[in-house]
């Protein structure tokens, strides 16, 4: 993994540099939006396992493969945001962590990409 950041993997464990780690969670905390925030803070504070994409899978089932189609146009957008403003990598860092297989993390994720969507919600573009 060529991650914009440093990745370490040891016996099985995976080191985030700090002020990375801690660039991504402030944003996301500061980001989401405030209807979220216990959600987001939620995501954050677990670890996820290796199995994590195992468990969304059993626990989005078959609505898992749209959900992701769903929440792709914001992580996108969040990824070239978060970029524009010096803090690069989401994708990579979603994937070190594997924040992105857990289904915490998806269920924000997918509840804010929903809310984008609704009117009298502020698009992240604009």
């Amino acid at each position: 993994m060529n991650a914009p950041f440093p990745v370490v993997r040891n016996n099985g464990m995976v080191f985030v540099d700090r002020r990375t780690d801690e660039a991504f969670r402030h944003a996301l905390n500061s980001g989401v939006p405030p209807q979220l925030r216990g959600k987001m803070r939620e995501a954050l504070a677990a670890i996820p396992h290796k199995g994590a994409m195992a468990h969304s899978q059993r626990y989005f089932g078959d609505e898992l493969a749209d959900i992701k189609n769903r929440i792709a146009p914001l992580i996108i957008w969040l990824n070239q945001y978060l970029s524009e403003h010096n803090i690069r990598g989401l994708y990579d860092w979603l994937d070190a962590t594997n924040y992105g297989n857990d289904y915490r993390m998806i269920k924000v994720f997918a509840a804010w990409a929903d809310m984008i969507k609704t009117p009298g919600i502020i698009k992240p573009n604009g």
